[in-house]
């Protein structure tokens, strides 16, 4: 469900940037007209952004900073681009480096770390290439994706949208693969903000949630009929993440049987593609039983989270940010199946004259037993890497800290 925090992505499967923010993305010597409006830093710091909700923020209209991110692309495109030079060509096997690195520290969970070395492989392709090439759009997107993992799905969605322009002013709409992948990222960005919102609470905030969800299937739908039309293959990767993403998009709406259909399409296609072992299996898994826990099956949603933490576990260790988020769904499956076990029991100590003299009546002990005592031991799990890897201030830490918390008080109850 929508607070199991699960982070999606291409491997397992963006409030907008302020200009302030915005000028470590674009570092580097740029034409004259993005002068205006971004300073250039020579060194790159990793900055940290307040986390709560922004309900004042309209997806309908453009940023300020879009558009004059779009009056500046139009009019960079009047000029000349760049000359290659051998020492352009020798910075952008540095910038390459820097790439690979970034990627197999995404793989290894270190995502900010990631992000820092994105953003010189981007200083130097903007200065060998200019603002303008396919290559700086796709480290901006990876860019973006880097910015999901660290939960900032606003800054993601701004890095998208930069991202996404240049494609299209390189007429790639419609008719790229990255062009939709792109579109795809944007979907994600719009998801994860979707999932971040307290179900309900409020009117304003279910509207939003449904909202913003309505959008990211939108985005969705849109990928997918470039992926249809341009992959021929029979079944496509790329389709397989669409319905995986779709079937996120629809647990958050609590649409869990539709939800299940794409998970199981998507699951399909991935076991032919990619085979048992691999970790977009297991994150398939962990979603479909994240769905069968929306529909009340508490025992299968639980062999299911088994199944993708075995997978996940093998391929990344146990001390991954990806590897905790099954640990902490699965706390959430024992924690509710421990408090169905227990509200049996009540009903059935309830009658008995023992229970009512010392425990009185309706007195629940949902943190015994050894459903919560699984529970447990999945969350503190959860809690120490998340703590570790993401920091303390990430969203799926304060969730977790939070939840054990909430342990100790009922413990001392």
């Amino acid at each position: 469900g929508p607070s199991t925090m699960r982070f999606a992505g291409v491997s397992m499967l963006l409030l907008l940037l302020s200009t302030l923010e915005a000028q470590r993305f674009f570092q580097g010597d740029l034409p004259p007209e993005f002068q205006n409006f971004i300073e250039i830093e020579d060194d790159y710091q990793p900055y940290e952004m307040d986390m709560e909700m922004r309900p004042g923020a309209s997806m309908e209209e453009p940023s300020e900073f879009m558009d004059q991110f779009s009056h500046a692309l139009h009019a960079h495109s009047q000029s000349n681009p760049p000359k290659r030079s051998v020492t352009a060509e020798a910075a952008l096997t540095d910038a390459m480096s820097y790439e690979e690195n970034a990627v197999q520290l995404m793989r290894k969970g270190r995502y900010a770390e990631a992000l820092q070395l994105y953003d010189k492989c981007l200083k130097i392709q903007l200065k060998a290439l200019g603002d303008l090439h396919p290559l700086v759009a796709q480290t901006i997107d990876f860019m973006g994706v880097a910015l999901l993992r660290l939960d900032r799905p606003y800054d993601a969605l701004e890095t998208f949208e930069k991202s996404l322009a240049i494609y299209q002013h390189l007429g790639g709409a419609g008719k790229r693969v990255d062009w939709a992948l792109t579109v795809m990222h944007i979907g994600q960005a719009l998801e994860l903000q979707a999932e971040n919102i307290p179900k309900k609470e409020s009117q304003l905030q279910d509207n939003q949630i449904d909202k913003l969800t309505k959008e990211a299937l939108a985005k969705y739908n849109l990928a997918l009929e470039v992926f249809k039309v341009l992959e021929r293959e029979d079944p496509d990767i790329d389709i397989a993440n669409i319905m995986h993403c779709k079937g996120n998009t629809y647990n958050i709406r609590g649409q869990y049987r539709e939800a299940l259909r794409h998970f199981k399409y998507a699951l399909g296609d991935k076991l032919q593609i990619l085979g048992e072992n691999d970790p977009s299996v297991g994150w398939t898994k962990n979603n479909i039983a994240n769905s069968l826990k929306g529909l009340g099956q508490i025992d299968e949603a639980i062999k299911w989270y088994k199944e993708a933490l075995e997978t996940v576990s093998k391929h990344f260790g146990h001390d991954h940010p990806e590897v905790a988020h099954v640990h902490w769904n699965l706390a959430l499956a024992y924690q509710t199946k421990g408090e169905m076990e227990a509200e049996r029991r009540a009903a059935k100590g309830r009658r008995s004259f023992w229970f009512r003299l010392f425990f009185g009546k309706g007195r629940r002990r949902a943190h015994e037993g050894s459903d919560f005592l699984k529970m447990e031991k999945h969350l503190v799990h959860a809690f120490d890497v998340f703590q570790s890897r993401l920091g303390q201030d990430h969203t799926s830490t304060m969730r977790a800290k939070e939840a054990l918390m909430a342990l100790e008080e009922l413990r001392r109850d």
